[in-house]
C-alpha cells in the first residue's frame, strides 16, 4: 500500500520504498542547513552552514565571536531591599527587572546600570537597615540608662 503523502513510500517504512534514516531519498533536504545523507547518524553537520550563528542581531557577540553573556539582574539585592528597607524596593525591583529586556534590545550600557543601580539600592537598604538597628539599641540602652538613673 502506498501513502499518498510520501510519493513512492510503502506503509512498512515511514523513510519511502527502501529507505533506511541514513539513505538520501531525497526527501525534505535543504542543502541551505547543510543536512546530508547522515541526518540522524550522529556525523550530521546541522547548524555548521556558513553564516549561520556568525552574528547575532543587537552585537551580541564580543570580540571572539563568542556571545556574551547579559549582566545579573540582581533581584536578590532588590528581594533584600524589600526585607530590609522597603521603600527603596520599588525602585530596585524595578530597576532589576529592566536589566533583561534592556539587554535583549541591544541597549547594553542601560542594562549594565540598571544592573548596577540594582545591585546599589539593595546594598543601601541593607545600610539603611543596620543603622535603624544601631540606633534603635542606642535608644532602648538610653532609656534603660535614664529610668536607671531615675531621671
Amino acid at each position: 500500500m502506498t501513502n499518498p503523502s510520501y510519493p513512492g513510500s510503502s506503509s512498512d517504512s515511514p523513510y519511502g520504498a527502501g529507505q533506511t534514516p541514513g539513505q538520501d531519498s531525497g526527501y525534505w533536504q535543504d542543502p541551505g542547513y547543510g543536512q546530508g545523507p547522515t541526518y540522524g547518524q550522529g556525523a550530521s553537520s546541522y547548524g555548521q552552514h556558513p553564516g549561520y550563528g556568525a552574528q547575532s542581531p543587537g552585537g551580541f557577540t564580543g570580540p571572539t565571536g563568542a556571545a556574551r553573556p547579559g549582566p545579573p539582574s540582581n533581584i536578590g539585592w532588590a528581594v533584600a531591599s524589600i526585607l530590609f528597607f522597603w521603600p527603596l524596593a520599588f525602585v530596585a525591583m524595578t530597576r532589576a527587572s529592566d536589566v533583561y529586556p534592556l539587554w535583549a534590545a541591544g541597549h547594553h550600557a542601560e542594562a549594565e546600570a540598571a544592573s548596577a543601580s540594582a545591585k546599589k539600592l539593595g546594598l543601601i537598604s541593607l545600610g539603611l537597615f543596620a543603622l535603624l538597628i544601631v540606633l534603635y539599641f542606642a535608644f532602648i540602652f538610653a532609656m534603660i540608662g535614664l529610668s536607671a538613673s531615675g531621671f
